[in-house]
């Protein structure tokens, strides 16, 4: 009896989000996999398959979305000896953002689409502060594409089971917690998942006030016009405080907004050089 309980309590339990996350988006998985590759001195080509390896389909698929026309062996040759790992690292980032921004159950007026073009453009936002961080490129721009994420936990979390629908602000604080705790167990840059952690706390409290003021300004932008269909800046003005964080004015901040949010499907990577 006590095993046929125990059996029940087992196959009911709901799953935690990095279970998810591994079973839903397997190039998220493989971004910091890549990272420590790309650091490694002599990488091989098995190094590269194995990689690649905890998802069955996840080599053809980033073959397929490169357009090399051969086997996974023959590509990861390619990615080895004539692309580079930082191609393949870029592949796995744009086949990531086809897969992470799905939406279960589409609550609160979000969609796939919205939550999606928002986090692409604060990525690009961020990325356009280079010149202001000692940061790489790239974790700027994956800072700004996971900030929002914790709405995705929240939806992924509903969805299992894991508590009863209900307003995101309700349960924000606790799918925040869920999304550091789970991205820094896949293995993401501490300054990616710090980012997200503090995205709760008072500005001065956090420990990249510039990125977090920026964040915080780019999203209240986007939130508003998305939410009135209106042009970007209309309406209230960016918080002053968060304004003299960054060291930028409002109209060159909702330039690059304004600028990003048309140019969305364009090639919008250009570095901001003050």
């Amino acid at each position: 009896m006590l095993l046929e309980t125990e059996s029940r309590t087992i196959h009911t339990e709901t799953p935690s989000l990095y279970e998810i996350l591994v079973e839903t988006s397997p190039t998220l998985i493989l971004l910091p996999k890549l990272e420590a590759l790309i650091n490694k001195e002599e990488p091989t080509l098995e190094d590269i398959l194995l990689t690649c390896s905890h998802d069955e389909g996840l080599l053809t698929k980033l073959t397929r979305r490169s357009g090399f026309v051969g086997n996974e062996e023959q590509f990861a040759k390619d990615i080895l000896f004539k692309k580079g790992l930082g191609f393949l690292k870029s592949l796995a980032i744009r086949t990531m953002n086809q897969e992470i921004f799905e939406l279960p159950l589409g609550l609160n007026g979000m969609s796939t689409q919205l939550i999606k073009r928002r986090s692409v453009i604060l990525a690009r936002f961020l990325k356009r502060f280079v010149g202001d961080l000692d940061r790489e490129p790239d974790d700027l721009y994956l800072a700004g594409l996971l900030y929002n994420f914790s709405y995705l936990t929240y939806e992924h979390m509903v969805h299992a089971g894991s508590f009863p629908e209900q307003t995101f602000e309700e349960v924000r604080e606790a799918c925040t917690g869920m999304t550091f705790s789970s991205l820094s167990q896949i293995g993401f840059e501490p300054y990616v998942t710090t980012i997200i952690e503090d995205s709760m706390r008072d500005l001065y409290e956090t420990r990249n006030p510039f990125e977090q003021a920026l964040f915080r300004i780019a999203k209240e932008v986007l939130e508003r016009a998305e939410q009135s269909n209106a042009t970007l800046g209309r309406g209230k003005a960016m918080d002053r405080n968060l304004l003299d964080a960054t060291g930028y004015s409002e109209r060159e901040i909702l330039h690059s907004l304004k600028e990003l949010s048309k140019n969305y499907k364009g090639a919008t990577n250009v570095p901001w050089q003050r």
